[in-house]
């Protein structure tokens, strides 16, 4: 299973709080740029990048987060 960024729901959070550019939310979060843009990207994310986001921003996991499964390779 993998943890990926409700991408719609986090840019709209952040920029409320005038988030806006990577480096704005890496600032904020205490992540690293890279580590932004590829869960922004729809990489899997990190339990330590989720509490980091959830914290900065107030937030619960559900509010933006989702966990999904990898399809599974046919046979």
């Amino acid at each position: 299973m993998h943890i990926h960024l409700r991408r719609d729901a986090y840019t709209a959070l952040a920029a409320a709080n005038g988030h806006y550019t990577y480096e704005q939310q890496a600032n904020a979060t205490g992540l690293g740029i890279a580590t932004i843009h590829r869960i922004r990207s729809g990489g899997p994310v990190s339990s330590s990048s989720v509490a980091a986001i959830c914290c900065t921003y107030g937030v619960e996991f559900a509010d933006l987060f989702v966990i999904t499964t990898p399809a599974k390779a046919a046979a």
